[in-house]
């Protein structure tokens, strides 16, 4: 086998192994951490609306206090915030070209292996950059989500220590 032949097997495994890697990256973007996200939107969801169940019951009974409405609100804040990043970051990238027809552009050359596995691993690499760009936005709307959550919880925890006291 020339040298020749031998630098570009080697280059084709290379690139071979570098796509390979790519697209487990994908796969655990895909297969896990998009998941995993939604799984925590569904948590503030519900402790938001338990909140707001609470909240209803207290407001039924006694009289309308601010720090219970602030509380009640920033659940629902939470809530409208959540369901936002659920229905407008609902979009995935798989990393698979969508055209078969592309891959019979490429001639029979020495590099067509070569340059099939580029157009691959560009395609996993863009796809990445788009489901990574969901998740930022979806966590940073779980973030803001988060502390709503978290102060409407304060919020109600002093509601029920100034009632307790006052009674």
């Amino acid at each position: 086998m020339a040298d020749k032949d031998r630098d570009v097997l080697d280059y084709e495994y290379n690139l071979k192994m570098h796509y390979e890697a790519k697209r487990k990256e994908l796969d655990i973007l895909l297969t896990s951490s998009m998941p995993h996200q939604l799984n925590n939107m569904k948590t503030l969801l519900w402790i938001n609306f338990i909140l707001v169940g609470i909240m209803l019951q207290f407001i039924k009974k006694f009289p309308l206090l601010d720090i219970l409405i602030v509380s009640f609100f920033m659940s629902i804040v939470a809530i409208v915030i959540v369901l936002l990043a659920m229905l407008t970051n609902r979009y995935k990238e798989y990393g698979v070209p969508d055209d078969v027809l592309h891959m019979h552009q490429y001639n029979d050359s020495e590099w067509c292996i070569s340059q099939a596995t580029l157009d691959m691993i560009a395609t996993v690499d863009d796809s990445i950059k788009k489901n990574r760009n969901v998740l930022n936005k979806r966590g940073n709307m779980m973030h803001l989500s988060t502390w709503f959550t978290l102060f409407a919880i304060l919020f109600a925890l002093l509601f029920f220590i100034l009632k307790h006291i006052s009674t």
